[in-house]
């Protein structure tokens, strides 16, 4: 990499279509406190942002062969660094440029200020650039419309429309990229005589207790991962945790707060099944074994959490 982008005032950065990272810039490692370049793009961000990247960067960058001011947050050792990445795809790799935003803003406030005064002193012209500011300004609309269109149409097909959790789908798609690079730790979770609640209070009874089950799930879980509907009363909870003892607590806890909960027809319990990606290559694997432990639990009488041997 030649001296000057190596010590340009912005991180740069090259990744290959599969995301790993080929050269960065020493700005890059800089900013991001590394101390060597990491091998793939998700090991600079955080969960939250590596979760919306791969949702949106690789259909935004097929369809336009470009991402502009993508907001991200990467690791940092003091907390999470916010950066905006424009990216373009140019012979078949991806070239992406980082700038932290309170660096952008103040920027961004000198251009302002530098308008202002243009203005003033072009006002002559000022009807001209008024009319072509507005034929701009619509376009940028519908561009902008286009992409909350996209984005909106993306999230359907990733959610469970009765719970509005991620559903099925969603978890085929995401997971097994986190497999391959993180440790994580899947609940099988699966209300307990389900079929009895529908067969004597009716099917929309059914639905307003999956519902409340998906509410107390994300409250249990917090800021520790997310529950995923996998279809009918059965639930996952992702963890990016790899150990199983932390990971049981959590799932007591889930299965202590559904029967101790308020529940509007009739007393719900569950039973869960625990497994960590440590000795699992594959989502199917790992939900395999997932499945497996919560079998377990069933078979001891229900009500219960058991973890894959």
């Amino acid at each position: 990499m030649e001296e000057q982008l190596n010590f340009a005032p912005l991180g740069y950065l090259v990744m290959d279509q599969e995301l790993k990272i080929i050269e960065m810039n020493r700005t890059m490692i800089e900013m991001s406190h590394l101390v060597s370049v990491p091998t793939h793009m998700h090991d600079l961000l955080t969960i939250a942002s590596r979760v919306y990247f791969q949702t949106y960067f690789i259909p935004a960058i097929i369809t336009h062969g470009a991402v502009s001011e993508m907001f991200l947050r990467l690791k940092g050792p003091d907390g999470p660094i916010p950066v905006l990445m424009n990216t373009r795809k140019r012979n078949e790799l991806f070239e992406c440029a980082f700038m932290q935003v309170p660096i952008r803003n103040e920027y961004e406030n000198e251009l302002l200020n530098a308008k202002r005064e243009a203005e003033q002193i072009s006002q002559a012209t000022a009807e001209a650039n008024s009319e072509l500011q507005l034929l701009l300004d619509e376009v940028k609309y519908k561009q902008e419309e286009l992409n909350i269109m996209n984005g909106r149409l993306r999230e359907m097909t990733n959610t469970d429309v009765l719970t509005g959790l991620k559903n099925r789908r969603y978890l085929e798609e995401f997971l097994p990229g986190l497999i391959a690079e993180s440790n994580l730790t899947l609940l099988i979770i699966d209300i307990d005589f389900f079929k009895r609640i529908n067969d004597t209070f009716g099917h929309h009874a059914g639905d307003v207790v999956l519902k409340e089950l998906a509410e107390v799930l994300t409250r249990t879980i917090g800021d520790d991962g997310f529950a995923a509907r996998l279809g009918g009363e059965e639930f996952v909870a992702v963890l990016p945790i790899v150990e199983l003892s932390e990971a049981q607590k959590i799932a007591e806890k889930i299965r202590f707060n559904v029967e101790m909960h308020d529940w509007p027809y009739q007393p719900i319990t569950v039973s869960i099944g625990v497994a960590s990606n440590s000795d699992c290559n594959s989502f199917p694997d790992l939900l395999n074994e997932a499945d497996t432990a919560l079998y377990n639990s069933k078979n001891a009488g229900r009500n219960r959490v058991s973890v894959s041997s």
